[in-house]
């Protein structure tokens, strides 16, 4: 006779009464329903030994220290690497070459380093970066964080292309980072525009592109010439402009020119928007180069307002998304939020008129409390919306 066992990893586990008449009699606070309990198991943590730090240059120039680890088991994954969120986070931390140091993976998800558990003879100090990694440039202090100032570096180019052509932007399946860099490396190219003159046999003097690989690619970069004005906002790569507030903004506006055009009072007048966001914007679309690749690109794209959703359940109501839902990825429910009719808020305002909260709900959940607002979890959301399971 042969037995079989199975494990399944898990992050907690939610115990709900099976009983739907008795659910309805114990009915849910404000926050939760009665009827269900979750319980949230303590994040494992391991120790082990840092390599080395080394830093990466993201799509805004910021550099962000990458910490690399002696490999260790941790969750069901072998650890490798871990972030730090900039230099002062390492002083902190008192991470050094050679330490050991405390690891967890953040929401059972991103390996974060905890803080250091023991230095040994011949650890060493991280030395404070004083000129970019990749080009060389010297770099630059803002408030925590070092930039490189050079548009043209390589790790720059490569993200920007790379953040264009993602799923919640131009949505180009096909153009990783790898092909961005070999598209940089091989042609030059240096802006998403370009993309757009990419041919087929071009494709193929590519290392690894076959045919059926390059026509693909031609083909999601023709898909992408028709695209909504919040996506396309997004594609831009405005610092601070995430997907909510490029939504917001596209909302408003409802055209380019219009948001190009925009002053920082029109900007601050909108829900999503904060002063520093509000600058950015205007001065990206001051600035001449942007502005000319803005327009290079509505060469070959037709950017469309979305039309406003009439009659959903959640027609009129203001959502906020805050903590980590059981099932839906943050994109997956603001979409659904959309679909249905419902405006989504980056941050709990006045206006705010629902919060859905999940695991680890933190500072929006304790506002929205105290301004009294209706917070639900995701069984309720779902229950809102007839969707079963």
């Amino acid at each position: 006779m042969s037995f079989f066992f199975f494990f399944f990893l898990t992050d907690g586990a939610v115990i709900k009464l099976n009983n739907v008449p008795a659910r309805e009699v114990l009915g849910s606070t404000d926050k939760f329903p009665r009827w269900a309990i979750a319980y949230k198991f303590e994040a494992e943590e391991v120790v082990t030994t840092v390599r080395n730090v080394r830093w990466q240059v993201g799509r805004t120039g910021k550099l962000t220290p990458l910490a690399e680890l002696a490999p260790v088991d941790l969750a069901g994954v072998t650890v490798r690497r871990a972030t730090l969120n900039n230099y002062g986070d390492i002083l902190r931390k008192d991470v050094k070459k050679g330490s050991k140091v405390l690891i967890r993976r953040s929401n059972e998800v991103i390996p974060e380093i905890l803080g250091t558990v023991e230095h040994v003879e011949g650890s060493a100090d991280i030395p404070k970066p004083t000129v970019c990694p990749f080009c060389g440039t010297p770099l630059v202090e803002s408030g925590a964080n070092i930039f490189c100032p050079n548009t043209d570096c390589r790790p720059r180019i490569v993200a920007k292309l790379e953040h264009f052509a993602s799923k919640g932007a131009m949505d180009i399946e096909g153009l990783s980072e790898m092909t961005a860099g070999l598209l940089h490396d091989k042609f030059g190219l240096k802006n998403a525009s370009e993309l757009y003159l990419l041919t087929k046999e071009k494709l193929l003097e590519l290392e690894g592109f076959k045919d059926k690989k390059a026509e693909n690619l031609i083909n999601a970069i023709k898909k992408s010439r028709n695209v909504t004005l919040d996506r396309f906002i997004y594609a831009l790569g405005i610092d601070g402009v995430g997907k909510v507030a490029a939504a917001d903004l596209a909302k408003t506006f409802g055209d380019i020119s219009r948001l190009a055009a925009a002053d920082r009072k029109s900007l601050l007048a909108l829900d999503n928007i904060g002063e520093v966001t509000a600058d950015t914007i205007v001065g990206w679309f001051k600035d001449g180069a942007n502005m000319a690749e803005c327009n290079r690109l509505l060469l070959y794209i037709t950017p469309q307002a979305k039309k406003a959703v009439e009659g959903g359940i959640l027609a009129g109501q203001f959502v906020v998304l805050t903590g980590t839902l059981p099932t839906y990825k943050r994109s997956e429910a603001q979409k659904i939020i959309e679909e249905n009719g419902g405006i989504c808020q980056s941050s709990v305002t006045g206006k705010t008129t629902l919060v859905l909260a999940g695991e680890e709900a933190g500072s929006k959940l304790e506002k929205a409390q105290k301004l009294g607002i209706k917070i639900i979890d995701e069984a309720q959301f779902r229950q809102m919306l007839g969707i079963e399971g």
